[in-house]
């Protein structure tokens, strides 16, 4: 008993030397009295219901000129692939574009998406930070194997809509 006791207190004042309060929290249940009649985007029908046109939207909205170079800057920063794709279908579900579910069906074409425009900018970006934790001597074999992951994961007529291949191809050659 007073080896709990010592335990919390000491819980207590390495929240207090941190400056966190840990009562600085919202009430449960707050979210449950909302306004109905002004409900959160996520709480509406989703915009997008088709993956088809979710990922055009994608698309096109990454390809704008303003988010186009915050995209490639993010990547040329090291943020690797993976958590900027996460971000960026996170946030359309918070904006109400998708639901959770097709947000998770977005996940790989949006990857591949990503991986172009970084590859069209010369980017040499990783896919995931899971994969920077080789040793010196692996150094190579990791290179590699990240090379083979690319050329594996790029995308396939099959995995992307034709209408957004084509997109794709206009953007490449500078008429998006």
């Amino acid at each position: 008993m007073a080896e709990e006791n010592n335990m919390n207190i000491e819980m207590a004042e390495a929240y207090e030397s941190s400056g966190v309060d840990v009562f600085d929290a919202p009430t449960p249940g707050a979210s449950l009295t909302n306004d109905p009649q002004n409900p959160y985007p996520w709480e509406s029908p989703p915009e997008f219901t088709n993956q088809e046109k979710a990922l055009k939207n994608i698309f096109m909205n990454i390809t704008e000129e303003e988010s186009h170079e915050q995209v490639l800057n993010t990547l040329r920063d090291g943020v690797d692939i993976e958590s900027l794709v996460q971000v960026l279908l996170f946030k359309g579900f918070q904006d109400g574009k998708w639901s959770p579910d097709l947000m998770l069906l977005l996940v790989e074409p949006t990857i591949y998406i990503v991986m172009w425009l970084a590859d069209q900018a010369g980017i040499d970006a990783t896919i995931s930070a899971d994969g920077d934790d080789w040793e010196d001597e692996e150094e190579t074999l990791g290179k590699d194997l990240i090379r083979n992951d690319i050329e594996r994961m790029k995308p396939k007529v099959d995995s992307l809509p034709q209408s957004l291949l084509a997109k794709m191809d206009d953007f490449s050659r500078g008429e998006g």
